[in-house]
């Protein structure tokens, strides 16, 4: 184990949840590829993707380069974009299940895509204000 692996204190591991997050929404989403719903609404935007697994991607390599500050941040401003993205695009899906048009309520894979995404945003706050680094023992 090297020496800088006990100077990680617990955001990092926090920050590469959130990348591990982000990375199984997008290839979630890639998956099943935005269709919702009893009439397969087709809800798919490359953006999501790109910024889910992009995020996720960018936040390695800066953990990798020991930015873990822009790490956390890069997380997290990545999957709340790409959230907004994603809700922009299902307007009209989300709308017809709340005025009940569509019937059998919410798909399954519309909150396992949402939970997956909002829980990388949400893990990728807590990064944010989490210490980083163990401070300097005297």
């Amino acid at each position: 184990m090297s020496d800088t692996s006990g100077k990680k204190a617990f955001g990092v591991y926090v920050t590469i949840f959130a990348a591990l997050l982000s990375l199984a929404a997008g290839i979630y989403f890639q998956m099943i590829h935005g269709t919702y719903g009893a009439t397969q609404r087709v809800c798919y935007d490359l953006p999501v993707v790109l910024l889910l697994v992009g995020g996720a991607v960018v936040s390695v390599l800066l953990i990798a380069v020991k930015r873990y500050g822009l790490a956390s941040a890069a997380v997290t401003a990545c999957s709340g974009c790409a959230i907004l993205f994603a809700i922009h695009k299902c307007y009209w899906y989300i709308s017809d299940v709340f005025v009940a048009i569509d019937e059998k309520g919410f798909d399954p894979k519309f909150i396992t895509f949402t939970a997956l995404a909002v829980a990388a945003f949400l893990v990728g706050e807590i990064a944010i204000y989490a210490r980083k680094v163990k401070p300097a023992k005297a």
